[in-house]
């Protein structure tokens, strides 16, 4: 059964790449609202824009490259349709990310502290950690270990989404060389 529903869902999204767009479209939005959540500006002015810039690129990279996997067997055919069908999900993905606004705010800003929420609000900004109450000096360097720790999982994970892009990119190129 599984099989069967993989097989025909592949068929159909190499056939239709506009209802392939929008089915990506609607997975990036739900992805964009979880990474929403659990993302963590470093507040470290020397990292925000290298992080923020990985948020934009990689998860568009790795969009169009999908794209590129599926659509492959059609690109010699209608090659023009086929490069705006791979690159409609990296717009679309670079779109959310500038409607939400922190990735951007976060390469931005020029301070150095832990990323915090402002009570009330879903605004989210770095705050100097000598400004945050109830915060210790042994708090200080295990909260900084943590956020630390915590971007470094994040920019793993981006590392790996970048991975299985550039294999997607080589098997579309393998599928493109066949036909």
């Amino acid at each position: 059964m599984g099989k069967k529903f993989m097989a025909g869902f592949k068929k159909f999204m190499k056939k239709k790449g506009v209802y392939a767009n929008l089915i990506i479209g609607f997975l990036q939005l739900g992805l964009e609202k979880l990474l929403g959540m659990d993302f963590a500006c470093p507040c470290n002015p020397q990292l925000n824009l290298i992080f923020s810039f990985a948020y934009f690129l990689i998860p568009a990279v790795f969009s169009s490259a999908f794209m590129f996997y599926v659509q492959s067997p059609n690109c010699k055919a209608k090659r023009s349709f086929s490069i705006v069908t791979c690159l409609i999900p990296a717009i679309i993905w670079v779109m959310l990310l500038f409607f939400d606004g922190q990735y951007l705010a976060c390469a931005r800003a020029s301070r150095e502290g832990l990323m915090v929420q402002t009570d009330g609000s879903a605004l989210t900004w770095c705050k100097p950690i000598d400004d945050i109450k109830h915060i210790t000096d042994d708090n200080k360097a295990e909260l900084m270990t943590f956020f630390s720790i915590r971007n470094i999982s994040q920019t793993v994970g981006l590392g790996m989404l970048f991975l299985i892009s550039l294999v997607l990119i080589c098997f579309g190129c393998k599928r493109y060389g066949k036909d």
